[in-house]
């Protein structure tokens, strides 16, 4: 049997450009059930539990298939999220969007207040599930409008209401009034702009809208109707967005403030607006 050292620089040598070493390391830690990189590492001289299973998903990830998909599961904020096909796989960027809304929270909601949140668009259900993770006493709502998607998400929820409908029409049928509302929607109008693999086998219903400020404007059309009289709402968004977001806010939301934040990479990726 090959031990991870072994099959590790083997892969390396190959130089697939599906199997950077990043990839290589989740594949070998699926293969041996290690739950983190240290104890793929101190483990590295040991032989590969699973080796049938190794190789599987090794050849489907040289076909292109995202390897998250080949596993099954993903990592968000820490947590394990089941995913497949109908959802989007979660980013590193929405960890960034969701760990400032959790700041938000610890600081203008005390030990046993109830905020109110929804996370709409919720797909695989990872920013919902966080957010209950970090603010135990929230009461937590999860939409989509895919049935497929919800399904995802019931597996990797607990303590949050999944409700099925288009964007925050199923909390407005239920008269629910929101403090934070956390989305990110589909908002890529070029499709040129996307990445190809990401373009082949990530869903397009949770990747494409044109115009690319749509649902942002159906939501802050709606605000008034889902949200509380002082509220926080926090957006992904796409880099060229601002000044027609900025448009649309003087349009539908008064007496609200707005920043625009960057990502880890420096690109114009978020937005946050307070009443």
């Amino acid at each position: 049997m090959p031990t991870n050292r072994e099959l590790y620089f083997l892969l390396k040598k190959e130089n697939n450009k599906y199997l950077p070493r990043s990839v290589i390391v989740s594949l070998l830690m699926d293969a041996s059930d290690f739950s983190d990189s240290m104890n793929l590492y101190s483990n590295f001289d040991r032989e590969v539990k699973d080796v049938e299973r190794f190789y599987n998903n090794v050849a489907d990830v040289k076909k292109g298939i995202p390897y998250q998909y080949v596993l099954g599961y993903s990592y968000f904020l820490g947590h394990k999220i089941n995913v497949n096909k109908e959802v989007l796989i979660p980013r590193q960027e929405t960890e960034n969007l969701v760990v400032d809304v959790i700041v938000f929270m610890k600081k203008y909601f005390k030990e046993g207040d109830k905020p109110v949140v929804a996370d709409i668009c919720t797909g695989s259900g990872a920013i919902a599930r966080a957010i209950k993770e970090e603010i135990k006493d929230a009461i937590v709502y999860a939409t989509d409008i895919s049935i497929d998607a919800l399904e995802v998400a019931k597996t990797n929820v607990k303590d949050v209401t999944l409700l099925e409908g288009n964007l925050v029409d199923p909390i407005i049928d239920k008269g629910i009034k929101l403090d934070v509302l956390v989305c990110n929607p589909p908002y890529i109008e070029d499709e040129t702009r996307i990445d190809e693999q990401v373009y082949k086998y990530e869903p397009h219903l949770a990747l494409l809208a044109k115009p690319g400020t749509k649902y942002y404007e159906e939501i802050f059309k709606k605000a008034n109707k889902i949200m509380n009289e002082h509220y926080l709402m926090a957006f992904e968004i796409e880099d060229n967005m601002e000044k027609p977001l900025i448009n649309l806010m003087n349009k539908y939301l008064d007496g609200c403030t707005y920043r625009f934040h960057k990502d880890i990479y420096n690109k114009l990726r978020f937005l946050y607006i307070i009443k």
